[in-house]
């Protein structure tokens, strides 16, 4: 779709503007396919590079149609000299994107960040053309495509004015627009703000390009951002970066705990609970281990790990008074097999068996959610991917966020982070970030309130 000056103009200040005389000049009143603008009248044709002129008899008088109305031929511009293809001329031809002096005086009306944005862009090539010569031999850390996209994310933001560009080309080239070494010296489970790693200029880079080099099966959110920041940084894999020789697990925004691999259906968990408790394990039995947890109600179809320690609360008791009958060993089996559905390591799947039967509520709950991290590290042991420092950037909610450097289990539950806990049984089909733990960290020198866990 080929979008109008105008109605460019339109999406950035919300509203109408008034009518513009130079719509004619600039021939945007009627758009065609592939952006060519039409004449009009009775005989439309013809696009950019054509020009219509009113038809004469063999008297040299005007003709008209039936309807009074004047009728024109298209004939082809002398002036128009594009240099490309014609259906690229809205964007490929010096000829087509000319202002007059009408088009300016208007521009300069416009709310500053919409100039701001036009004039960038018409700057575009300048700008690629300035990165592109400072940095010879590309931005450290990423493929050429990447570094197009990354260089095309900075131009099209509103946060980035020019001056701020010229900073970070002295930045990126010298090393400073993030902080390397207070991230590799960091203590286990530090909390920085933004601007104790990213200058200014660095911060705006780095959210206006996060998500470059996303999608599908490529890389995580943030990793090309901090690469072509950081000659010290390069990408590694799928959610890992490189810093000064360290593989680092980068976690931005939102960021998952847990293996996301391990994906049972809610079918099969069903079918583990069904096994130990036959036609005890229906909606009654949920909804009253779900009555207590944060935010349940009754009816649902999910179960959480706080709903799965009431569970086992009620099934012991009752199991006690006479009320059920239930397999011998039920209470190590039952939560040993799920647990299985979720981990790897054999260790940490009995440690949490003992922690559900033994500890209160909030003792299981840290013990499962340090698990997630600590089996996560480990299944990246003694193969492709093993880091020693996870990295997460809370970019999301800007009033709150921080970045935080975590290096075990027990200090990520020292974090002040988003809250979420961790499904048993999760919400749908594509549910199975509920089976993970969000983190999502808190900036130091914030005040809010947040839940401890």
């Amino acid at each position: 779709m080929q979008w109008s000056l105008e109605r460019i103009y339109r999406e950035q200040v919300n509203g109408n503007i008034p009518p513009r005389k130079h719509l004619n000049i600039l021939g945007e009143n009627e758009q065609g396919e592939f952006g060519l603008t039409y004449a009009s009248g009775k005989d439309k044709g013809g696009g950019r590079g054509k020009k219509k002129i009113q038809k004469k008899d063999a008297d040299g008088k005007s003709v008209v149609d039936s309807d009074g109305q004047p009728v024109y031929d298209i004939v082809d511009d002398p002036k128009f000299k594009p240099e490309t293809k014609f259906v690229d001329a809205p964007t490929g031809s010096k000829a087509d994107f000319t202002f007059t002096a009408d088009d300016l005086e208007e521009i300069n009306s416009l709310q500053p960040e919409v100039k701001h944005r036009i004039n960038r862009l018409l700057g575009k090539k300048d700008t690629q053309k300035n990165f592109k010569e400072l940095f010879k031999g590309g931005l450290s850390g990423i493929s050429p495509k990447l570094e197009d996209e990354f260089i095309e994310a900075l131009i099209v933001s509103d946060d980035i004015t020019s001056d701020d560009m010229k900073a970070l080309y002295g930045q990126i080239k010298d090393g400073t627009a993030i902080n390397v070494d207070k991230i590799l010296n960091a203590s286990d489970g530090q909390v920085f703000s933004y601007r104790d790693i990213f200058t200014d200029e660095g911060l705006k880079a780095y959210i206006a390009a996060k998500k470059v080099g996303t999608g599908g099966k490529q890389a995580g959110p943030g990793e090309a951002a901090l690469a072509a920041l950081s000659p010290s940084i390069s990408q590694e894999g799928k959610g890992d970066i490189n810093i000064a020789g360290n593989l680092v697990e980068l976690k931005e925004g939102d960021g998952r705990i847990g293996l996301e691999s391990k994906n049972p259906t809610s079918g099969k968990i069903n079918s583990i609970f069904k096994k130990y408790l036959g036609e005890n394990w229906n909606q009654k039995l949920k909804d009253a281990a779900n009555e207590n947890v944060h935010n349940s109600r009754p009816g649902q179809a999910t179960l959480n790990i706080e709903g799965l320690w009431y569970l086992m609360k009620i099934l012991d008791k009752n199991e006690k008074n006479g009320n059920l009958k239930l397999p011998s060993g039920y209470e190590n089996n039952l939560p040993k097999e799920l647990f299985e559905e979720f981990f790897t390591d054999g260790n940490i799947i009995n440690e949490l068996v003992n922690s559900i039967n033994a500890k209160s509520l909030g003792g299981f709950t840290k013990d499962y959610i340090k698990s997630l991290f600590d089996n996560y590290k480990l299944s990246k042991k003694s193969g492709e991917g093993e880091w020693d420092i996870l990295l997460a950037i809370n970019t999301t909610n800007p009033g709150r966020g921080g970045i935080a450097v975590v290096k075990s289990g027990d200090q990520l539950l020292n974090v002040r982070a988003k809250r979420s806990l961790p499904s048993i049984i999760k919400s749908g089909p594509a549910g199975n970030r509920d089976y993970t733990y969000a983190f999502s960290p808190y900036g130091p020198e914030q005040d809010e309130e947040y839940e401890n866990i």
